[in-house]
């Protein structure tokens, strides 16, 4: 887990310097973005799946193709997942991710003026750096570590981004549109599983760029 915070404080001392409102005269901007996402798994192989709030944080760069639009990309780390109230014993209680994702976005300007603001359309492309399954009463990891869920993922994303002066502000939500779901089967592990159901991955965040 240390190893992946120090990649990402690299990441913000690296782009850090480079935090200033949009200048007129250029096309380009990089910064450094950091928000809080709620998440949860759907699908039909896991049992009665509940919000988890975790945080995301990263760099961004944008470009600026016409007047009216703009192309974003990021690469941020996020803490994905879901809780889960099956029970007091015997029974999985939380998934847990962090991914590395790559989110590129069209973003169309839907209000012009000194503090513009955007609509974001886009793709995510995301590699997952690790999971864990807690099972409880003492919700021990046990050997459901990196197992049981495919490394690579996609998401549709839709946002609204706010351009103020210092910052910019954008709520997105995130659908996952690929199956992760790799041969999960919980021996002993209640709700039962190996079903051959799937488990996709959605989030809901607030991102701050500066």
């Amino acid at each position: 887990m240390r190893t992946w915070f120090s990649f990402i404080a690299i990441i913000l001392m690296a782009v850090s310097g480079y935090s200033q409102p949009f200048p007129k005269s250029s096309k380009t901007k990089v910064g450094m973005t950091a928000g809080l996402v709620t998440s949860q798994i759907f699908g039909t192989e896991l049992e009665n799946p509940g919000l988890k709030t975790s945080m995301t944080v990263g760099a961004y760069y944008r470009y600026k193709l016409s007047k009216k639009t703009n192309l974003g990309a990021e690469l941020t780390a996020s803490f994905r997942g879901s809780n889960f109230d099956n029970g007091i014993t015997d029974a999985y209680s939380a998934v847990k991710f962090i991914y590395l994702d790559l989110p590129i976005n069209l973003m169309i300007e839907a209000k012009s003026g000194e503090q513009p603001q955007f609509v974001t359309l886009g793709l995510e492309p995301a590699y997952q750096l690790q999971s864990e399954i807690f099972v409880k009463p003492n919700d021990l990891v046990a050997s459901y570590r990196n197992e049981y869920f495919k490394r690579f993922d996609v998401a549709a994303v839709i946002g609204y981004h706010f351009d103020f002066y210092y910052f910019g502000l954008r709520p997105s939500l995130r659908i996952g549109l690929l199956d992760i779901n790799d041969n999960l089967v919980l021996e002993n592990v209640n709700p039962a599983t190996g079903k051959g159901g799937t488990i996709k991955n959605a989030a809901f965040d607030i991102r701050f760029y500066f």
